[in-house]
């Protein structure tokens, strides 16, 4: 059996889903988090129940759908065929908002399903349990999604299959009224696993559902050309008489008086939302974020980089010297500790943005920016997966889909990947050294440079995005501008637990992600490095008579240790990696690049944070077990016998920023934008501009500052 879980954005469906489930699917106390359906087995106190599946479909305020993500939900329920099509509903509604919830509510119980609806109360509110049952004809349960108080009940319900579709004598029937003037006779032979209720939402949709077939399609054009109405009048009639229902029940089953927490709610908005103060609460809430990322996570990167320096040097001394031990201390482990050690920093960002998103004070930044976004040709919504794109473009994309303007909603698309996401934040960190120095700065030194710095990249990047977003918005036709309304939810203070929950899966999504990468491109790195089209027999033997000649001469360590730098460095070029550093390195070399960095360069589109595990794979020390911070070190002193300069000073290190800040995220970036897009020429054109933009910029900074 499959049982959906459907109700307003916002309602705690996915809470609940978890506390059902075991699952961890991502939570945050703002409407849209849920794009696409998520399932997985109920769970009791007996184990895993193997019959059960429930399913989380994207929150919806109505079954005609606006926006991409409510018609995820509608074709769910409506699609006989669909993947996720359930057998039955759990219907959850708010305790705060009972009252808004109704309205989908009923249109959800029309359909016909089994159902049960729950009731999420995790906000004091006065209701009549007995009464909403009278009137929506169903069992009704109070539960709460995060504690799982009452939930007992509910697995108790799914897992005996006792639910039963809606009571067809209950007090209200929400259906009737409103479908007199539709005949459903020609829909009924074409669509039979569809209920009356069903095809007339059909009828009067905005549009047409993709999984219908052809003859399906024509019947429903020739039913809606009958009506003699558009769809906006029928939608409207069935509002007026839902909303008289909604009305009734209230009355009888819902208390009159508002929870305390939208009277708290509603005094901080003053401050929160001001039109001056807001904007720049803001802009101080995120600027202590960065100076945070620098501030509290210098010890733990410490540690980490003299573990992981330990652990190569350890391998090194107990594992006899080999072809093999070299591939796992100068390739694995160097390439792995260029992404733990940044670990710390992207730890304290997740964390940061998923108390801000469960605080409830995220959904205000998107009212706060709608005016001057609409400007640029976005929407208020669009501020959230911007916002979500420094996490990840990737689900920030997908949570464009809760734009309903198709316009707005490809502006979005196409600058979201000029936000800077956690991927490129190693990078950054990584660079950051060689173009300011860590000290403090500000009024009685409170500040970090580097923070303020790294704030600045992210601000950067975010004008950059905004920019093209009105560059873009002069260029495309105009379309009829869509409404912005949105649902506040109350604040609510962050749980420590679901917080730490929430920082531990995306900390180590990250790490695992990018841990095989790294293993991948670590490897490849180390063969191509270490093996050459003739061998290594010529640089060998010129090192081993340059040794000669030294030793023979008297014993002269420095010498001798740059003369084994020298004979590294003949490898790397007769290496296959070296013949393609030279290759592309005509390319790169007006950004102030070498062979080797190009190489890094372009592993790093697989993912962005590979680039410091490659370059220390790539620039490794014969010998020498460094960590990231004594890597950090000798490039910054080694000249590029080439350019005469540093191999990674201030005006390549800034170069390789602004490349990184401008530049397509990753491989998996341009999928995810060609699947919502539904094309590969914009994915590609998106991708090619973005690289374009970014060689263009790193050059002419290069040029600045060199």
């Amino acid at each position: 059996m499959k049982y959906a879980l459907v109700g307003n954005p916002n309602c705690g469906k996915t809470s609940l889903f978890n506390t059902l489930t075991g699952s961890r699917a991502k939570v945050a106390n703002l409407p849209g988090v849920t794009v696409d359906p998520i399932m997985a087995r109920l769970r009791t106190n007996r184990g895993v129940d193997s019959a059960v599946d429930l399913i989380d479909l994207p929150g919806t305020y109505s079954l005609h759908p606006k926006a991409p993500d409510e018609a995820v939900t509608r074709d769910a329920l409506f699609d006989p065929q669909h993947t996720y099509r359930p057998d039955g509903l759990i219907v959850v509604m708010d305790a705060a908002n009972l009252k808004r919830n109704l309205y989908l509510t009923l249109q959800v119980l029309d359909l016909g399903l089994p159902s049960v609806v729950v009731v999420n109360e995790t906000a004091p509110t006065s209701w009549s349990k007995d009464a909403l049952e009278t009137a929506l004809g169903c069992p009704v349960l109070p539960v709460h999604a995060l504690n799982g108080k009452g939930t007992k009940a509910l697995k108790h319900m799914l897992s005996s299959g006792s639910m039963v579709p809606r009571s067809s004598d209950s007090a209200l029937d929400s259906a009737k009224g409103w479908r007199s003037r539709v005949n459903l006779t020609a829909l009924e032979a074409a669509l039979p696993d569809v209920s009356p209720s069903g095809m007339d939402l059909l009828v009067t949709a905005d549009d047409t559902p993709d999984w219908l077939d052809a003859a399906s399609k024509i019947t429903l054009a020739a039913i809606r050309a009958d009506t003699g109405c558009g769809s906006a009048e029928l939608q409207l009639g069935e509002a007026a008489h839902r909303s008289r229902q909604v009305r009734d029940i209230a009355t009888k089953a819902l208390g009159q008086n508002p929870p305390a927490s939208r009277s708290i709610s509603a005094r901080i908005d003053r401050v929160l939302t001001h039109q001056l103060a807001g904007p720049l609460i803001l802009i101080g809430v995120f600027f202590l974020i960065f100076q945070a990322v620098y501030a509290w996570a210098t010890w733990p990167m410490d540690l980490i980089d003299a573990g992981m320096g330990w652990l190569m040097a350890a391998c090194r001394a107990g594992l006899p010297a080999g072809w093999w031990t070299d591939l796992l201390v100068d390739g694995l482990l160097a390439g792995l500790g260029g992404v733990v050690i940044f670990v710390p920093q992207i730890a304290l960002l997740f964390g940061a943005v998923a108390a801000l998103e469960e605080s409830g004070y995220m959904t205000r930044v998107a009212f706060m920016n709608d005016r001057w976004l609409r400007s640029l040709g976005l929407d208020g919504r669009s501020a959230i997966p911007l916002l979500g794109g420094f996490a990840c473009a990737i689900p920030a994309i997908l949570g464009a889909r809760t734009i309903p303007g198709k316009r707005e909603r490809l502006l979005t698309i196409l600058i979201t990947p000029w936000m800077t996401c956690s991927a490129r934040l190693p990078v950054y960190l990584f660079l950051i050294g060689f173009v300011v120095p860590s000290q403090p700065w500000g009024p009685g030194g409170l500040l970090n440079l580097q923070g303020v710095f790294l704030f600045g990249i992210y601000a950067a990047g975010l004008f950059a995005g905004l920019l093209l977003a009105w560059i873009l918005h002069k260029g495309i036709p105009k379309a009829a501008p869509t409404q912005f309304l949105q649902e506040w939810p109350p604040y609510r203070v962050p749980s420590l637990k679901r917080t730490v929950e929430q920082v531990w899966m995306q900390a180590r999504a990250f790490v695992e992600g990018a841990g095989k990468v790294i293993v991948m491109v670590s490897i490849i790195l180390w063969v191509l490095s270490n093996t050459a089209p003739g061998g290594f027999a010529t640089a060998d033997a010129e090192h081993q008579e340059r040794v000669n000649m030294i030793t023979t001469a008297g014993s002269n360590p420095e010498a001798l240790e740059q003369a084994e730098l020298d004979w590294q460095s003949n490898r790397m070029a007769a290496s296959w990696s070296g013949r393609l550093g030279d290759f592309i390195e005509p390319v790169i070399a007006p950004l102030g690049y070498d062979g080797r960095m190009g190489v890094a360069l372009i592993a790093s589109f697989a993912a962005r944070e590979v680039f410091v595990g490659t370059m220390a794979t790539l620039y490794a020390a014969p010998d020498s077990d460094e960590g990231i911070g004594q890597l950090k070190a000798r490039l910054g002193q080694e000249i590029n016998p080439k350019t005469g300069q540093p191999v990674l000073g201030a005006a390549t290190a800034m170069s390789l920023i602004v490349f990184y800040m401008l530049a397509m995220q990753c491989i998996s970036t341009i999928a995810i934008v060609r699947q919502e897009l539904g094309s590969w020429n914009m994915a590609a054109l998106q991708a090619l501009g973005m690289t374009l933009v970014a060689y263009l910029a790193a050059w002419l900074t290069y040029a600045a500052l060199s």
